[in-house]
């Protein structure tokens, strides 16, 4: 599914493209601004969507004296359908955020990051999920792991989409932290929170918190 325009997954012609852009707002708009902020396709070739969503009814176009402005007509009967469809990715989040929160022991964070939470995501994407976990968890545990496969499965009969999940210990993120690994820039820029705490607060409290306990350890030794 294209999680960052989920119409284009059910309606793959520019019509969907087109769609995508007047669902998500109410305003009337002209075609270089349609044109702008399609998820793709040519400004000749919306024009020609547009015309057929007209011709359809789903989509009124309004005459001015620099040409037409076009708006979804929240009236037809399909209107209801267009916008649940456009609001899928909303739903999808809902529903992986509450599925984050029904993990056993709960974790500190979990946030999407990468291409589907900058909502540059195509049909092909993976879903990439970092879950920040208690530094008690062992994350090999039958249990655990049970639980990670059906998150999963879960996650692919939603959206058709793979599930790449990082999780990381409060400890272990103290260490991608120290160590500079790029990952780290990627939850640092893109990180869309689910459920917990921001995972850059995280970031940020688990080099003080390495930090403090190595002054700790120091004056422990001193001693």
């Amino acid at each position: 599914m294209d999680l960052a325009a989920p119409l284009q997954s059910l309606i793959p012609t520019l019509d969907g493209a087109a769609l995508t852009v007047l669902a998500g707002t109410e305003s009337a708009l002209g075609q270089s601004q349609i044109h702008r902020l399609a998820p793709r396709g040519t400004r000749s070739g919306l024009a020609l969507a547009l015309d057929r969503l007209v011709e359809h009814g789903i989509v009124v176009a309004e005459p001015t004296n620099y040409g037409y402005l076009y708006r979804l007509n929240r009236d037809h009967v399909l209107a209801p359908a267009v916008l649940a469809v456009a609001a899928a990715r909303e739903e999808f989040l809902h529903r992986l955020a509450d599925a984050c929160r029904g993990l056993t022991p709960a974790v500190h964070s979990a946030a999407l990051f990468g291409s589907v939470a900058r909502r540059e995501s195509g049909v092909a994407s993976d879903v990439d999920l970092l879950l920040v976990v208690p530094d008690v968890l062992d994350t090999g545990d039958e249990a655990w792991q049970e639980q990670v496969r059906g998150l999963e499965e879960r996650v692919l009969a939603w959206s058709g989409n793979r599930l790449e999940l990082i999780t990381v210990t409060r400890d272990h993120l103290a260490d991608l932290v120290e160590s500079g690994e790029p990952i780290v820039r990627s939850w640092q820029d893109d990180a869309l929170t689910l459920t917990g705490t921001d995972p850059r607060d995280l970031l940020v409290g688990s080099s003080r918190r390495r930090r403090a306990k190595q002054a700790d350890d120091s004056s422990k030794e001193a001693r």
